[in-house]
């Protein structure tokens, strides 16, 4: 279904942006997948009256607002699984050792094309994260009223080193998933 011609600005007040991570190595059934939050970002739509083809998607997001939300099992959330130690824990490890927000505070998305699809759209475009900036493109899907979709990035692609931990043999996959559900109407 289209989007409605406008202008939107999107934030965590809109809906969600997830990052989900995945363990791997010797030991890895001693850690576990994660789902992290971005608490503060914002997405600006433009949908000019031609259609969102020939509009434009902009994302900006604090790399220091990723916060812990729990453990995952086999895509189920496991609430219960850490502690609120562990998740300090992690996240002073993804600040400190994996996305050094103090020299990278922010990623960045601009599209540079929109392409119609059933169901949503194919955006195109460059995602500038941890100084590093590469083209990506990823799906939308769309009801007219939010936006939903789930983009997969390698951390190495952006210089990013993916955690480890005992000599490596507990780490974190180079491979993320960042899912997104917005709503148009809380914009």
């Amino acid at each position: 279904m289209s989007l409605k011609a406008g202008s939107y600005c999107l934030s965590a007040n809109s809906g969600n942006l997830y990052v989900y991570t995945f363990k791997e190595g010797l030991l890895s059934k001693l850690a576990h997948d994660l789902l992290i939050d971005v608490t503060n970002f914002k997405v600006n739509l433009n949908v000019p009256e031609a259609g969102f083809a020939s509009g434009s998607l902009e994302l900006e997001l604090q790399t220091n607002s990723l916060k812990v939300i729990c453990a995952m099992k086999d895509g189920e959330r496991q609430p219960d699984t850490l502690k609120e130690k562990d998740i300090a824990d992690i996240e002073k490890d993804m600040n400190g050792k994996v996305l050094h927000p103090d020299k990278y505070p922010a990623a960045n998305f601009r599209s540079k094309a929109i392409q119609e699809k059933e169901g949503g759209y194919k955006i195109n475009g460059d995602l500038s994260l941890h100084g590093v900036t590469k083209p990506i493109d990823f799906d939308i899907d769309t009801n007219g009223e939010n936006l939903k979709g789930m983009i997969t990035l390698l951390q190495k692609d952006y210089g990013i080193k993916p955690f480890k931990a005992m000599l490596g043999t507990l780490k974190i996959k180079n491979e993320i998933n960042v899912g997104f559900d917005l709503s148009l109407n809380k914009a």
